[in-house]
């Protein structure tokens, strides 16, 4: 029907001869408006009958897009609930959203009926991202999934068990990056970037097994890439929500489809050179120990041969270091941050490191169980930041929750910054208070598992978490043995306020770094 009215109108155009014609033609673009008004209400009517969850009012064509931004679609989502409850529906185009939020909610959808809610839907971002869904992070749930997922926890576990377990990588960057604050003799610098440096070298150790100096032109390219990558996943294309404009040669578009492409170039090259070494006897890092799994499941079952290809490994290493190099220095962005609002909670860490580990050695990861307040503060901040504020789903089945029904390849989304912010659960949410996660003796007291997911949960929960906490402790643990963080005299304070993105990312802030009293032996 729309093909026939445009034709019928330019058409109209070429032989206009009078004003008549042109009111006729307004006549018929009125009626075709009130139709997709009519359309749309019948829509909404029958989506009542079928007793989806409720939610705003959509317009037709865009549906309920107008009401979200890409800055700060969580407090949109938020704003929402406040009338809807924890279960509404949205319409983004014509595709019917489900957005979900609450303890009893999101525990149905990421646990209790995980596979229900374990697929993934696609779109034209993450199509151009995932080669059609062959990522892990982004494909749909199926058998082939399970396997590659299964697979690649394996090669994760391989290589964070025995000696391993210590990450040369974090050791070593850690104390580069203790020498480099220590340069600055506690003169204001900007802290994010020497802090994101220093993790993605962390994360090129773990998968790469190298490192890039920092004024290396593929360094600061390949951060570059990653960085843009990440925020056309977080803000995605008008061709998301209508489909039918993707054939449309829109430039940021075409962009990401080069951002990504130069980026997997990068790392097929270093993937095809760990081929050639044939280490996977004595892996020395991730990457060999992707080749190493892939080989045994190949031996275990012959079938496993035409899935696990080399295009699924490269997808694999580029998604393992995205995931770990964003969460990770957000996370150690907003941890630092938050100190340095709250110097209080900062000079008890120091209390408890000094009385811990002393002034002549550098904290190690053995030091964990017996620093319950840095375990709080860490946990504290990823609650307050929830740095991967909304998760993506979809129904692989028909199904229902909350009592509601869901039907089959449904996009659901999970509002976790909004679990992680109810006043129902958390007192003051929007304090950073440590101490919500200690008992009266000072022990650590982990969160319910129900109230807390930063690394999401069940069969979609992020598999290298514990990579991520290790990475978290041990740089923590070492900058704040080593230095005191303050802001900058005469500065105002720096936001709290997140840049946009699929990871709600700190803004750039300055510090001094105030090197700590006897501590020449760590440098």
């Amino acid at each position: 029907m729309l093909m026939y009215f445009i034709v019928l109108n330019i058409r109209a155009l070429f032989q206009l001869e009078s004003l008549c014609f042109v009111a006729n033609m307004i006549e018929e673009l009125a009626w075709f408006v009130l139709a997709i008004i009519l359309a749309t209400v019948i829509a909404n009517r029958f989506s009542a009958a079928k007793n989806l969850p409720p939610g705003p009012f959509p317009l037709p064509i865009v549906g309920n897009a107008h009401q979200l931004s890409a800055e700060s679609r969580h407090l949109d989502f938020w704003a929402i609930e406040k009338q809807y409850g924890h279960v509404f529906r949205l319409y983004l185009g014509t595709q019917l959203v489900i957005v979900v939020s609450g303890v009893e909610a999101l525990k149905e959808v990421l646990v209790t009926k995980s596979v229900e809610f374990g697929g993934r839907p696609s779109n034209n971002t993450v199509d151009i991202f995932s080669h059609k869904g062959k990522a892990i992070g982004f494909a749909d749930y199926s058998p082939e999934w399970r396997l590659h997922r299964k697979f690649a926890v394996s090669a994760l576990k391989m290589y964070t068990s025995g000696a391993l377990t210590q990450v040369p990588g974090v050791n070593n960057e850690s104390k580069l990056l203790l020498k480099r604050l220590h340069s600055t003799s506690g003169q204001p610098h900007e802290i994010t970037k020497e802090l994101r440096l220093a993790v993605m070298n962390v994360v090129c150790a773990l998968v790469f097994g190298s490192r890039y100096e920092l004024d290396d032109p593929e360094f600061s390219r390949f951060d570059a890439l990653t960085n843009e990558i990440f925020k056309m996943l977080g803000t995605g294309s008008v061709a998301d929500v209508f489909p039918w404009l993707r054939f449309l040669p829109f430039n940021s578009v075409r962009s990401f489809k080069q951002n990504c492409k130069e980026r997997e170039e990068i790392i097929e090259r270093i993937y095809r050179e760990h081929v050639k070494a044939n280490r996977v006897q004595n892996p020395r890092d991730l990457t060999d120990t992707l080749l190493k799994a892939k080989k045994e499941a190949e031996e275990e079952d012959s079938s496993n041969k035409g899935f696990l290809t080399d295009e699924r490994l490269i997808l694999t290493m580029g998604e393992v270091f995205m995931a770990g190099m964003e969460t990770t220095s957000s996370s150690l962005c907003w941890t630092l941050l938050r100190l340095v609002h709250n110097p209080k909670i900062q000079q008890k860490l120091h209390e408890e490191l000094d009385r811990v580990i002393g002034p002549n050695r550098l904290p190690d990861l053995e030091d964990r169980r017996s620093l319950p307040y840095l375990e709080a503060t860490i946990t504290e901040a990823l609650r307050i930041s929830s740095v991967g504020p909304v998760i993506i789903h979809k129904t692989t089945v028909d199904t229902s929750l909350q009592g509601y029904h869901i039907p089959k390849d449904t996009t659901v989304l999970g509002h976790l910054w909004s679990l992680h912010h109810d006043p129902e659960i958390w007192e003051n949410p929007n304090d950073f208070r440590p101490q919500r996660f200690l008992d009266e003796d000072g022990n650590f007291l982990p969160p319910k598992a129900d109230h807390f997911y930063p690394f999401s949960a069940g069969r979609r929960g992020c598999f290298g978490e514990p990579l991520a906490r290790i990475e978290l402790f041990l740089f923590l643990a070492r900058l704040l043995h080593s230095f005191r963080f303050e802001n900058p005299p005469g500065c105002n304070l720096p936001t709290v306020e997140p840049m946009s993105g699929l990871v709600l990312q700190p803004q750039p802030f300055k510090v001094c770094a105030v090197k700590r009293n006897a501590r020449d032996a760590c440098f």
